[in-house]
């Protein structure tokens, strides 16, 4: 786990920091160039922290039960609680809202969801085939990612 040090920053150092971080992200339009960025800002155990989090709360939303989420990506009990408790925030709203429009994310997702399914539920793949689960799992729903 990461920690945060004990020294404390000045509230208008600590202001400016914040503002010029945000403003380097919103600057960021290219996957490549976000990922260069975040490889040399975080450290990796941070960057898979960040990365389940944001897992975490995209199968909060799309409905999935807290005990999968745990078993698929690793993580505990208090982690999903943690970001549960956020998931109503503007930000995650925003984030969401963005989301559902875009065409990649919903095939990504799906991807993740049919890997849950084979490592979860193998049985339920063997006996419906991909193609099954695609006509199972994956119908049109009102909200969803997929």
């Amino acid at each position: 786990m990461t920690q945060v040090s004990k020294r404390i920053l000045a509230r208008q150092m600590e202001e400016k920091v914040y503002a010029t971080f945000w403003e380097t992200i919103a600057k960021l339009s290219k996957i490549e160039d976000a990922d260069l960025f975040f490889t040399d800002l975080f450290t990796v155990t941070e960057r898979v922290n960040f990365i389940k989090r944001l897992a975490i709360a995209v199968l909060l939303y799309r409905g999935y039960d807290w005990r999968d989420i745990e078993d698929l990506l690793k993580v505990s009990p208090t982690t999903v609680g943690r970001v549960s408790l956020k998931m109503n925030g503007q930000g995650f709203k925003l984030f969401f809202a963005k989301i559902e429009r875009e065409a990649g994310w919903r095939e990504f997702w799906k991807d993740l969801a049919k890997v849950y399914l084979t490592v979860a539920h193998p049985e339920k793949v063997a006996r419906l085939g991909y193609e099954g689960i695609d006509r199972v799992y994956f119908k049109s729903k009102k909200k969803s990612l997929l």
